[in-house]
């Protein structure tokens, strides 16, 4: 058998052959161990074994204890073959981390690690085969990450469901047309608030004018609300009737720049602190006799974030580059997981994007607030538009031409698949120091609906060609000639982590090989020192996550077409 073969189904079976090594451990149990935690070899057995001892009670902890002695064993040689074929000085501390790691728990570093001498040695020549260790790379990062969303869980000991009664209350944090924000902390920490700690969490109540107060009613009105949130798949707090409905919508798996749901339920409105000086006629008469709200309505809680994009730029005018970068990075990430589960917010703008600021130079940004949003399981994002009856989305000023244009009629249709990108284009302005074309004074500002691609302004000077031809780009009329929100994404990804000479026309086109030797090096990275966040590391926390967020959904092909449009495509 070829070399080439081998390397090939090293890759597409190494990891089924370490787990099927390994299928003896107790459940409950996962094989796979924190990187940041990596627990002790486990010790060989010190006393024989006897035949009838074994036949009757033994049989499975000594197959398990053989199943993972060869498996480490197959781990070592595999450790130290690869690291006497890897010859980079500049990345010796990467693989002295993996080394370390990888022997006794997660066999992903071992994956990169192999993967990195076997493109190397140039061993794998086929596009299909180098594609299918970047199969590899994403499937291991899709499973860190969903254990990392995983951790955060209903709060509640007993699994008993939420009301408005499990929280306290702290001041209000901001307040929209159809709801109000509350900080809150749950009841069961008390105590600690009188020690002094913050309230964490966030609280957000929606208004309620015409729902009648029954829990399915106000579900049913304000699911859309409800779309980021994972708390239906563990059905907390909510009956058979209301659970059976919500599987009927769509729901957005958990992701880092999406805004992070951790429960909703229906419960009747309290009177809570500035309530009749902020939303009066939102109050139910019992609480306001002047009120005209309902006394039930929907609760969703939240993590609790600092600031919003515009409140953010507002304060910030003067974004440094690779923080413009990483925002419009991660506005774009989210736009490619909407669009991959079928969900358009179609109401993005500045105040709809939250920013988690614990380093203020690289936030964290969520897309949020998706009342506005289409999730319906029944159609995907090209939905008929026979009337005007039919709702097209929120905000008209960063509505796309393509839907703010469209005309109802019997053949007429709705395309979504590019629209949520386009207000991403938009955001572009702002988020790069320049003021929205599509804002501002109506004798001056564009509109979606008329505007000409000739009529776009250019970013300042001091930003990047690359972004002032994706922003162009993303705003492009005809959203045919737009490029799809993997290939955008891709094309900001590339230009944060890349080698410069990529980016460089002038310079070789990197080949499928080196494109993947560049994914398993940001992989072998973010194995090793994602956690690890010390005093001079040259990455943020908020930095991994977007590396991370780029490798659950890699793809050599659709990052060789990114490249070639920063090579050679127009605005």
């Amino acid at each position: 058998m070829s070399l080439r073969a081998i390397g090939g189904r090293l890759f597409k079976h190494g990891a089924s052959i370490l787990r099927q090594a390994q299928r003896g451990k107790p459940a409950g149990k996962p094989t796979t161990r924190k990187i940041s935690n990596i627990s002790k070899p486990v010790e060989q057995v010190s006393t024989p074994v006897q035949k009838s001892d074994f036949l009757r009670n033994n049989r499975y902890h000594v197959f398990r204890n053989i199943g993972i002695q060869v498996s480490q064993r197959a781990k070592r040689v595999l450790i130290d073959d690869v690291l006497n074929r890897v010859s980079r000085s500049s990345e010796c501390g990467v693989f002295k981390g993996i080394s370390q790691r990888g022997l006794y728990g997660n066999s992903g570093p071992v994956l990169a690690l192999v993967g990195f001498a076997v493109v190397g040695q140039g061993l794998l020549t086929k596009d299909e085969e180098l594609e299918g260790v970047c199969w590899e790379i994403r499937e291991c990062m899709s499973k860190i990450q969903s254990n990392r969303d995983s951790r955060t869980q209903h709060p509640s000991s007993d699994d008993s469901p939420l009301t408005v009664k499990s929280f306290v209350f702290g001041k209000p944090i901001a307040k929209g047309a159809n709801a109000v924000v509350y900080s809150v902390n749950y009841a069961s920490e008390a105590e600690n608030l009188r020690q002094g700690s913050q309230f964490p969490l966030a609280l957000k109540m929606m208004f309620n004018y015409d729902i009648q107060s029954n829990s399915l009613a106000i579900l049913k009105a304000m699911y859309r609300e409800t779309v980021p949130a994972t708390v239906y798949y563990n059905r907390h707090g909510i009956t058979d009737y209301e659970y059976e409905f919500l599987n009927r919508t769509r729901h957005l798996p958990a992701h880092p720049n999406i805004v992070k749901i951790l429960s909703v339920f229906t419960d009747f409105i309290p009177e809570l602190e500035q309530c009749r000086e902020m939303y009066p006629a939102a109050l139910p008469k019992r609480i306001d006799p002047e009120g005209e709200g309902r006394n039930m309505s929907l609760f969703i809680l939240m993590n609790k974030y600092h600031q919003n994009l515009q409140e953010y730029i507002a304060s910030s005018p003067n974004l440094p580059l690779r923080t413009s970068a990483l925002l419009l990075t991660q506005l774009l990430e989210g736009v490619v997981h909407m669009v991959a589960n079928n969900i358009a917010h179609r109401d993005i703008k500045a105040d709809n994007i939250l920013l988690e600021l614990s380093d203020p130079k690289s936030p964290l940004a969520v897309i949020s607030d998706f009342g506005c949003c289409l999730a319906d399981k029944s159609t995907d994002l090209v939905v008929p538009y026979t009337s005007f009856d039919i709702e097209k989305g929120g905000n008209t000023a960063l509505m796309a031409p393509e839907i703010i244009s469209k005309k109802p009629g019997p053949f007429s249709r709705l395309n979504y698949l590019k629209s949520d990108m386009w207000a991403v284009g938009a955001l572009g302005y702002e988020v790069f120091g320049a003021p929205n074309p599509f804002y501002g004074n109506r004798n001056t500002r564009l509109l979606s609906s008329t505007y000409k691609d000739e009529d776009l302004p250019s970013l300042p000077s001091s930003v990047p060609g690359l972004f002032n031809r994706l922003v162009k780009n993303l705003l492009r009329r005809d959203p045919s000639d737009r490029l799809s929100p993997e290939i955008a994404a891709n094309v900001c990804q590339l230009f944060l982590w890349a080698p410069n000479s990529w980016l460089d026309e002038n310079t070789k086109f990197p080949n499928y090989e080196e494109i993947l030797e560049w994914v398993l090096n940001l992989a072998a990275k973010i194995l090793c020192e994602a956690g690890n966040f010390k005093e001079g590391n040259k990455l943020t926390c908020v930095e991994y996550l977007v590396i991370s967020t780029f490798l659950c959904r890699v793809k050599l092909q659709r990052v060789r077409e990114a490249l070639e449009w920063v090579r050679h495509g127009g605005v």
